[in-house]
């Protein structure tokens, strides 16, 4: 199993938009897409549409990661509920 970090500004990122570890770590685990990055092999993108319950609609959560040996370092997260324009 993969050792999930987060960087201080993923982590500034969740405060901001009221998502928790858990939920990005859940999220990880059971994405609705990957995308992989054309510019740099470690880099990743994954996508997941959730119920965000502070606004009551479904949303699109992009989390860019980075894989580096065990370890996938969440760089940041993208909160959106521009759905079809970016699944």
């Amino acid at each position: 199993m993969l050792k999930i970090v987060f960087t201080n500004h993923a982590l500034k990122r969740l405060k901001e938009r009221g998502i928790s570890e858990k939920d990005v770590r859940e999220f990880i685990k059971n994405p609705d897409k990957v995308e992989h990055s054309l510019r740099s092999p470690k880099r990743f993108l994954i996508k997941k549409v959730y119920f965000n319950r502070k606004l009551g609609r479904d949303h699109l959560l992009l989390i860019i990661l980075e894989k580096e040996n065990s370890i996938l370092k969440v760089i940041t997260i993208i909160d959106t509920s521009k759905i079809s324009k970016y699944f």
